[in-house]
């Protein structure tokens, strides 16, 4: 039988993760190999030593993520409707910094000579006003060819109600041998302006992700026999095949992130947690997100400033992570991030040329990381060279940790205060590599009473690609008063023929597809959109959550259907939540001082030193403590206690 094995690849470490069909798990992290991701994604499988006549990877991967942040993309050719060359310089008017005097708005690195106008035009009810004709196919091919183009994006205005000129400039187009990408097929949904960016995004990243994928599944069935086969976590927290994530690497643009929030939500879900803060800390960034009971929320996603018509998870990032640099700016302030060490040569302590401070650096200075614990001792810490890089920078490491903890909070405080959410309602799920290094620092400034760190933390988005399902989305504007359930049940029909369609093709069984229908309305006159299920008493259900976020209603206003969308799932895996109950007292394997954060200073204290393998349900530490496992390091404060519960977690509370 094939073994199925889950694969993260972040910014600077990629986790491989195996069931080891006992119950338990084989873990390994290996430095990513940025130039070419897939020799860290074999690397790991290798560490691993499978033994399987195949494999099912499933991979959660940043390229799309890290093409997109620096640009390096593709060469598009783009053709819009005549009068519409500059949208994508134009974008938006929103100001992200409003006091910022010298702010610059990011827009999509789209060269203005490889956009082209097209002579056509549709009315906002998708009447031809403008037809584009044959001559004027003939000529935006000729031109769309000499410009030798990698990919090529197509965006009329107002495709998403009629989409007859796109198709048909799509058909011409496909004979030159290069993808092409439909606004109309991709993101049939209003405002022209974020479509554009969208499809251009894409059109861009198609010629990198593709290769790469194709590349890295090649390798898979080399190694593994032909009946290997790679799935790639999507933005929305479901997984698709790597022929469908290289036709539309747009929904990739968040993959990395996606599988630790699915995975905090099964796991919240089984330890009877209703709303959840989660806290991902990596090498590079923090992720956060406010996770409500039931389905994961979807949002329209913006990565390096570019709004995409493509849902993903609730995500806030921040670039604040253990590879984090610290420095000085021009005015002489400390600051840390958004620069990296990445993985290559990472912090100083690795040994492995890296000359800067990181934050990473500082832990090891305050003693709350164990030089030899790390990796399991594969890789020690040296601390002379981080106090080396501390000494060139001539800054206080405590200093560095309460910046960088500082940045956190603010990322917590978005998503919690500023939604209405009381964080101190809230329990924190702190995963990533250095995630329970700051978790219960977070909780304390917060107010949170609760932090949940689960089994395996600097490796738990990989399990959640394991847990994830296959998954499609699709939308489609409507823009009309809000019609009969026949009529809505018309609208959705065909997106519901497309997910049948692309899921059976991947294996699934018609009856194993579950569909979730949403309806997106609004009061008329209001831009704000509530997302309702489809079902019975839609107009009352929509009116209680108007007044739930407003505290008033509006039922004498007529209500519109701005939008029908659409998510179909395959099975999901939630085996791997296992309930188990035990109890006794741990034992500790050595003690030393380390610096904790107390009444506004950094003081500090004996803390004695716990494997967290050794560690059973039931087990009970009181702080101050430090727990090591292979994957990460738990900071258990003064004050503050540790148990493993029946799940095998590692629950922090505050005692007093």
């Amino acid at each position: 039988m094939g073994v199925r094995v889950g694969v993260d690849t972040g910014g600077t470490f990629t986790d491989a993760l195996l069931p080891d069909g006992e119950g338990s798990w084989l873990i390994h992290k290996c430095p990513t190999t940025s130039q070419s991701p897939s020799d860290a994604v074999f690397n790991a499988l290798d560490a691993l030593s499978i033994e399987a006549p195949s494999v099912e990877l499933l991979h959660g991967t940043t390229h799309a993520t890290n093409a997109l942040l620096t640009g390096e993309l593709g060469r598009v050719v783009m053709i819009v409707t005549r009068g519409f060359r500059d949208v994508l310089a134009l974008g938006r008017q929103n100001r992200d910094a409003l006091f910022d005097l010298e702010t610059k708005a990011t827009r999509p690195n789209q060269p203005r000579h490889l956009i082209f106008e097209a002579q056509e035009r549709l009315s906002a009810n998708g009447r031809t006003i403008q037809n584009l004709s044959r001559a004027e196919i003939n000529r935006l091919v000729e031109k769309a060819r000499q410009s030798k183009p990698q990919a090529i994006a197509v965006c009329f205005l107002h495709a998403w109600k009629e989409p007859k000129h796109e198709k048909r400039l799509g058909r011409a187009l496909k004979k030159l041998g290069v993808p092409v990408v439909l606004s109309s097929q991709l993101a049939p949904e209003q405002r022209e302006y974020e479509r554009a960016s969208t499809v251009w995004a894409d059109a861009g990243l198609q010629p990198i992700v593709g290769p790469a994928l194709e590349k890295l599944e090649s390798l898979l069935r080399k190694e593994w026999g032909s009946k290997s086969r790679l799935r790639v976590m999507r933005s929305d927290g479901g997984t698709c095949s790597a022929e469908s994530a290289a036709h539309e690497p747009v929904h990739l643009a968040l993959s990395g992130p996606a599988g630790g929030l699915s995975a905090s939500r099964t796991l919240a879900n089984a330890r009877g947690d209703s709303t959840i803060l989660t806290l991902d800390m990596g090498g590079t960034s923090t992720d956060v997100a406010l996770l409500p009971p039931g389905e994961l929320p979807l949002q329209e996603m913006k990565v390096a400033g570019h709004t995409l018509l493509a849902r993903g998870l609730p995500l806030h990032t921040v670039g604040a992570g253990g590879g984090s640099l610290a420095s000085f700016d021009p005015a002489g302030v400390l600051q840390v991030g958004p620069e990296s060490a990445g993985a290559n040569p990472g912090p100083a302590c690795y040994g492995r040329g890296g000359k800067k401070a990181t934050v990473t650096d500082a832990h090891l200075l305050c003693g709350r990381l164990h030089p030899r614990l790390f990796l399991d001792g594969e890789a020690p810490l040296d601390i002379e060279k981080a106090s080396q890089a501390f000494h060139s920078l001539k800054a206080n490491p405590a200093e560095v940790l309460e910046i960088a903890c500082a940045e956190m909070e603010r990322a917590l405080r978005r998503v919690s205060l500023a939604e209405g959410h009381d964080p101190r309602e809230l329990n924190l799920y702190a995963f990533g590599g250095a995630g329970a290094l700051h978790a219960a620092w977070l909780a304390n400034r917060l107010g949170m009473k609760e932090v949940v760190i689960p089994p395996f933390p600097g490796a738990f988005s990989a399990l959640g690609l394991l847990a994830a399902p296959l998954r499609r989305g699709f939308s489609k504007s409507v823009l009309q008063k809000l019609p009969s359930k026949k009529v809505r049940r018309g609208l959705i029909q065909p997106l519901m023929d497309r997910a049948y369609f692309e899921l059976m093709a991947e294996g699934l069984s018609e009856r194993s597809i579950l569909i979730r229908q949403v309806l997106e309305l609004r009061s008329k006159g209001q831009s704000g959109i509530f997302p309702i299920l489809e079902g019975p008493r839609v107009l009352e259900r929509f009116h209680a959550a108007h007044k739930k976020r407003f505290g008033f209603t509006r039922p004498e206003e007529e209500v519109e259907l701005v939008a029908v969308r659409l998510q179909a799932d395959g099975p999901s895996s939630e085996s791997w939540v296992k309930k188990r109950a035990r109890r006794y007292s741990p034992t500790a394997i050595e003690a030393q001082t380390a610096v904790f954060p107390e009444d506004g200073h950094h003081r500090p204290r004996r803390a004695s030193w716990y494997r967290r393998e050794d560690l059973r349900p039931g087990a009970n530490i009181e702080g101050p403590a430090l727990v090591a496992e292979y994957s990460a390091t738990t900071v258990v404060p003064p004050s503050w206690n540790a148990r493993i519960d029946p799940w095998s977690c590692l629950v922090l509370r505050r005692m007093k």
